[in-house]
């Protein structure tokens, strides 16, 4: 067993940015360990897939999403409902949605001890020893969502106007009033992944289908709400910021050793 990996996901429509992010990992953050690239059906028989020392590809069968995207569009008919559908759950239709479950397969717990995650398209600045290198002993450590004012809660990743019965559901059933992660990054201690979680992950999905945030949400029910495993991901130490959504006022890119989307 290897002490460690980093997992990438994409579909043919980001092959490109997954290659050049291979770059970045390997240029800049000066990773030469083991990348695992989870790719959707439509690049299974791809010519232009990424290629190198330590490059897994691995291809897992497509998330089942029939239930819940025929039970969104089991909402009256009209047009008005149609779009705000549509507005409520504008990433639904991403063919490789819910392909994040994957990261919590029993292949990531039978080959590494901690797998690091990262959106594909994510901008690199520095080497990524300092993540890679903190404790995640049976954690999963990700940044809040709500960060840096708190004031958003799981809850408000859930729908409620569609869906008032299922909102009040998932709010009896699971703590929502409880800050949340975001989905974009994550550090995980394989340990956490138990026999069961992919297919537990792939239930709830489709019994909450009032997620507005699709996998982001669910992956919140199980390790935040129920197993309370997350923590937040260091935020900063004397040199540099880790991880932010975009730099906050006052920073740039070059105070962080990752952002998801930079202003500049």
């Amino acid at each position: 067993m290897k002490d460690h990996c980093i997992i990438l996901m994409f579909d043919k429509k980001f092959l490109v940015k997954a290659n050049l992010m291979i770059k970045q990992i390997r240029e800049i953050g000066l990773y030469k360990g083991d990348i695992v690239c989870i790719i959707s059906d439509d690049l299974k028989n791809s010519k232009g897939l990424p290629k190198g020392d330590n490059i897994i590809i691995k291809h897992f069968k497509e998330v089942d999403k029939s239930k819940i995207l025929n039970d969104r569009r089991k909402q009256p008919t009209e047009q008005k409902q149609k779009d705000l559908v549509q507005e409520c759950f504008p990433m639904s239709f991403k063919s490789i949605h819910y392909h994040k479950f994957y990261c919590f397969h029993t292949y990531f717990k039978e080959n590494y001890k901690r797998c690091f995650y990262i959106d594909t398209g994510t901008h690199i600045f520095k080497p990524l020893d300092k993540i890679l290198n903190l404790d995640c002993k049976d954690k999963f450590l990700a940044h809040c969502d709500g960060y840096p004012e708190y004031k958003s809660k799981l809850a408000g990743q859930f729908d409620k106007v569609i869906y008032p019965e299922l909102f009040n559901f998932v709010n009896l059933m699971y703590n929502l009033n409880v800050d949340s992660f975001q989905a974009t990054v994550f550090l995980y201690d394989t340990s956490i992944i138990q026999d069961d979680t992919f297919k537990t992950l792939v239930e709830l999905a489709n019994i909450f289908i009032n997620s507005k945030t699709n996998d982001q949400a669910i992956l919140n029910l199980y390790f935040n709400s129920l197993l309370k495993k997350w923590e937040q991901l260091k935020l900063k130490d004397d040199e540099t910021y880790y991880y932010d959504f975009y730099e906050r006022e006052g920073l740039t890119s070059v105070d962080y050793i990752m952002l998801k989307y930079p202003k500049i």
